[in-house]
């Protein structure tokens, strides 16, 4: 929100309508994919050995100091899986042996990755659960089931531009377009 570019370059035109309502102008934004979330698709070609199952992706958001109700969030998780396998993958920053003991606290049996693609493991799943992730994007993009504290209006707005892999292409383009162009230049407040 500085307003400190030339072109703001964004996953979709849903990300461009929530900057714009933050009070970017639309002039400045352009929906162009962005290269972390735009071959979706890719991940399907993977070696995680199960499919089908409901997966859930743990945050830190309490190693930042933020609040969560892990306990909430579990039984959020068993509710979605409606007695389907039910995989939690913990975030790398968290504390895994706190997360476990939790985790087979209140949802014993299920199965616990603190290791691996979480990528390949979205792109086998039949749905999502997280927080406020980035990997709920790839979720997206694949078109999964998308449980999480979003509104499923703003998440489908937040799709990503799937455009196999071209985003950094278009992204440079947007770029070269002002190689030969003056640039305005902007003044920074100390």
């Amino acid at each position: 929100l500085s307003h400190c570019y030339v072109k703001f370059c964004v996953a979709s035109e849903g990300f461009k309508e929530l900057f714009v309502a933050k009070g970017i102008s639309p002039n400045k934004i352009v929906a162009t994919g962005i290269p972390n979330f735009d071959n979706a698709q890719a991940y399907k070609k993977n070696d995680f050995p199960q499919k089908g199952y409901v997966l859930a992706a743990t945050s830190c958001l309490r190693e930042t100091f933020k609040y969560e109700n892990r306990r909430k969030f579990i039984q959020k998780a068993l509710k979605v899986a409606d007695g389907r396998q039910l995989i939690f993958k913990l975030h790398p920053n968290e504390q895994h042996d706190r997360a476990i003991r939790e985790i087979e606290q209140y949802a014993p049996g299920c199965e616990i990755y603190t290791k691996g693609n979480i990528q390949h493991m979205i792109a086998n799943c039949s749905a999502l659960i997280t927080k406020y992730s980035s990997v709920l994007m790839v979720a997206l993009g694949l078109d999964k089931p998308v449980y999480s504290d979003l509104p499923d209006s703003l998440l489908q707005k937040m799709r990503p531009i799937q455009n196999k892999g071209r985003s950094a292409n278009n992204i440079a383009a947007v770029c070269r377009s002002y190689l030969v162009e003056e640039v305005p230049q902007y003044q920074y407040g100390i």
